[in-house]
C-alpha cells in the first residue's frame, strides 16, 4: 500500500532512471564483470516500475523474502523460530527502500546472499559451497563477500579445527579469481572488482546505514542465539502470536511510513511525470495548488507555458530565479540537469542542441526512456530517418514502450505524416534553419543567437522577454516591445502589459511601440491600484510587503519590488 499508492514516486523516478532492452547485445553488456548480473536482474525487475502497483508488489516480495529466509536461517542455525529479529531487518530494508534513489538490486543482492548462504547450510556438503564460490561472485559481484563471511562464521562456529581447511580455500580461491580478473580480464581499479556494484550513490547516500545492516545480516550466526524473551503477560495464552507480533509489524511499518514519506519529492516527481505526458495545463494547475521552490520543477512548469504560449501572462504565478536560471539550466554532467535542461532547446526549436543533451546524457550515464523519446523525435524533426529508426528499434525491444515505438515508425521516410503530427510537425515548423555552436554556460546567448538566425520563434522570444523581466533589463524589454505585433499577437501578455506601464512611467512614449495593441484598462487599473497601496503605506518597502504579496504577488511589479 505504501509504495504503490503513497510512495509511487520511488518506481517512477528509478523506472526512468534507465530502459531495459531485451536483446542480446543489452545482456552482452552485463556480462563484463562481477556485480553485473545482479544488476542486469535488477534493471529486468525494475522495468516493471512502469506500473506503480507492480512495482510495489516486487519491493514488498523482496521485502518479506528476506524477512522469510533470515528466520529461516536462525531457525536451522539455533532449532528455534524467531520473529522479532526478522521483523526489525526487514523494517531496515523498508527504511532502505524509501529512499528513491535507492536501487532494488542492493536488497535484491542481501536476499541472494542469504538464500545461497541458507541452502549451503542446509543442504550442500563437503568442498561444492567453496567451488561454487567464484561462480557466484561473478554473478553478484561484492555482494558476495557477505555469502563468504557468512560461511566462515558458521564454519568457525561448527568446529574450527575441522572446517580450517575450507576457510583457507574459500578465501585462496576467491582471492586468485580477483587476481585474474584485475590482471588479465578486466583491467579495472582493485576497489572496483571488489565491491562493485556496491556504492554510496546506489544506496540513496545511505551508507552509514546500510552497511551496519550489512554487519547485521553478517553476525546471523551468533544474532541467532539471543534469546528475546518477552514479559509474561503478552506470552500468556499465546497472546504474542495473536496480537503481539502482528500489532508490532503494522506499527513498525507505520511508524516508518511516516518518517521516511518525501512529500516533496512526491510532488516533483508527479510533476515530471505530468509533463513527460505531455499534460501541460495540469501540471500548471497541480503546482499552482502544490505551490513549490524547486528549481528543476518551476524550469518544467516554464517549458510547459512556453509550449501553450502563457508564459509572460503565468511566469510570476510561480517563484523565479533572478539570474534566469529557472528559465534555462546550464550545462552540467553530474546530477539531473543533463536529463532535463534539452527541454529548453525542445520548447524554441533548437532541436540539434536539444538532440545533444539527450545524447550526451545517454553517453555520460545510459539510455533513459525519456532521452531515447528525445533522440528519436529530433532525428524524425531533422529528417534523419535511417538513425531514427535504430533508436526506434531499440524502443520496440522494450516491455512497455513497444505502442509508442510503433507509431513513430509510421513516421519514418514520410515527410507529410510527420508535417501533419500534431507535435513533430510543429516543431519541424519551429526548427531554426541555420544552425550554431550553443554556448553551454549562457543558455541566454544561444537565445540570442537564435533570434538572430529566425525572428518570427515567437516561443524563443517569449523566452527572451521573461528573462528580460527576471533580470529587471527594461530598457531591453522596452527596445522589444515593438516586435508583439510582427510575430501575430493579438493581445498584450499580461507581464508584458505589466512591464510596460512600468516602463511608461520613465518614458511615457512606450505605449506607441506597440502599434495596434492595447494595454487592458482593468491591468492600468491594476497598478494604480498597486501603486496607491504602497504609498498608503508610506513608500515604505518593509512594512508594504505583506499587503502588496497578498494583493500582487502574482504581478511583474511585485517581482521588481522584492527581487
Amino acid at each position: 500500500m505504501f509504495f504503490g499508492f503513497f510512495a509511487d514516486y520511488i518506481e517512477f523516478y528509478q523506472e526512468k532512471l534507465s530502459i531495459f532492452v531485451f536483446s542480446g547485445d543489452y545482456f552482452i553488456n552485463y556480462i563484463d564483470q562481477p556485480g553485473s548480473l545482479l544488476v542486469y536482474l535488477g534493471k529486468f525487475l525494475t522495468t516493471f516500475y512502469y506500473y506503480p502497483v507492480s512495482g510495489a508488489a516486487i519491493i514488498s516480495l523482496i521485502i518479506c523474502l528476506i524477512i522469510y529466509m533470515t528466520s529461516k536461517i536462525i531457525s536451522t542455525l539455533s532449532g528455534r523460530e524467531s520473529i522479532m529479529l526478522p521483523l526489525l531487518f526487514g523494517t531496515a530494508f523498508f527504511i532502505l527502500q524509501t529512499n528513491y534513489r535507492y536501487l532494488l538490486y542492493n536488497s535484491l543482492g542481501v536476499l541472494l546472499q542469504l538464500s545461497f548462504f541458507f541452502l549451503t547450510i542446509r543442504y550442500m556438503k563437503g568442498f561444492f559451497p567453496v567451488i561454487l564460490f567464484p561462480f557466484w561472485y561473478w554473478i553478484t559481484g561484492g555482494f558476495g563477500w557477505l555469502f563468504a563471511i557468512l560461511y566462515t562464521i558458521f564454519l568457525a562456529r561448527e568446529s574450527i579445527r575441522k572446517e580450517w581447511p575450507k576457510i583457507i580455500s574459500l578465501f585462496a580461491l576467491s582471492f586468485l579469481f580477483v587476481y585474474i580478473l584485475k590482471e588479465f580480464l578486466i583491467f579495472q581499479p582493485l576497489k572496483t572488482v571488489m565491491i562493485f556494484p556496491i556504492s554510496n550513490e546506489e544506496t540513496g547516500g545511505q551508507f552509514r546505514f546500510f552497511i551496519p545492516v550489512i554487519a547485521l545480516a553478517i553476525l546471523l550466526p551468533f544474532i541467532g542465539k539471543l534469546k528475546i524473551s518477552l514479559p509474561s503477560r503478552i506470552t500468556r495464552r499465546g497472546l504474542s502470536g495473536k496480537y503481539f507480533y502482528p500489532l508490532l509489524t503494522i506499527s513498525l511499518i507505520t511508524i516508518s511510513s511516516l518518517l521516511c514519506f518525501d512529500k516533496v519529492q512526491k510532488e516533483y516527481f508527479h510533476s515530471e511525470r505530468l509533463f513527460y505526458q505531455g499534460k501541460y495545463d495540469e501540471l500548471t494547475e497541480f503546482i499552482t495548488e502544490h505551490p513549490t521552490t524547486n528549481r528543476l520543477t518551476i524550469f518544467l512548469v516554464n517549458a510547459a507555458l512556453c509550449e501553450r504560449g502563457k508564459l509572460n501572462d503565468m511566469l510570476f504565478h510561480y517563484p523565479q530565479s533572478s539570474d534566469g536560471r529557472s528559465l534555462f539550466l546550464k550545462w552540467e554532467m553530474l546530477g539531473e540537469v543533463l536529463k532535463r535542461g534539452g527541454y529548453f532547446y525542445y520548447t524554441t526549436g533548437m532541436i540539434n542542441e536539444a538532440h545533444r543533451w539527450a545524447y550526451e546524457n545517454m553517453v555520460m550515464k545510459e539510455m533513459t526512456p525519456e532521452g531515447l523519446k528525445i533522440l528519436i523525435k529530433t532525428e524524425i524533426i531533422n529528417g534523419n530517418y535511417k538513425v531514427a529508426a535504430k533508436y526506434i528499434l531499440i524502443l520496440k525491444k522494450t516491455l512497455f514502450y513497444r505502442k509508442e515505438a510503433h507509431e513513430y515508425e509510421k513516421l519514418l521516410f514520410d515527410d507529410k505524416a510527420v508535417e501533419s503530427h500534431p507535435e513533430l510537425g510543429a516543431k519541424r515548423k519551429e526548427k531554426i534553419v541555420q544552425d550554431f555552436f550553443s554556448i553551454t554556460d549562457n543558455p541566454y546567448v544561444n537565445l540570442e543567437r537564435l533570434l538572430l538566425t529566425d525572428s518570427l520563434n515567437r516561443k524563443a522570444f517569449d523566452y527572451r522577454m521573461a528573462y528580460l523581466m527576471l533580470t529587471e533589463n527594461l530598457k531591453q524589454l522596452a527596445a522589444n516591445l515593438n516586435k508583439l505585433e510582427t510575430l501575430g499577437f493579438t493581445k498584450i501578455p499580461v507581464h508584458l502589459e505589466e512591464a510596460a506601464l512600468v516602463c511608461k512611467i520613465s518614458d511615457p512614449a512606450i505605449l506607441s511601440k506597440l502599434g495596434n495593441l492595447q494595454i487592458n484598462p482593468s491591468t492600468e487599473a491594476r497598478f494604480n491600484q498597486f501603486l496607491q497601496t504602497f504609498q498608503l503605506y508610506g513608500n515604505n518597502l518593509k512594512t508594504a510587503q505583506p499587503t502588496l504579496k497578498q494583493k500582487f504577488g502574482d504581478t511583474f511589479w511585485y517581482y521588481a519590488f522584492y527581487h
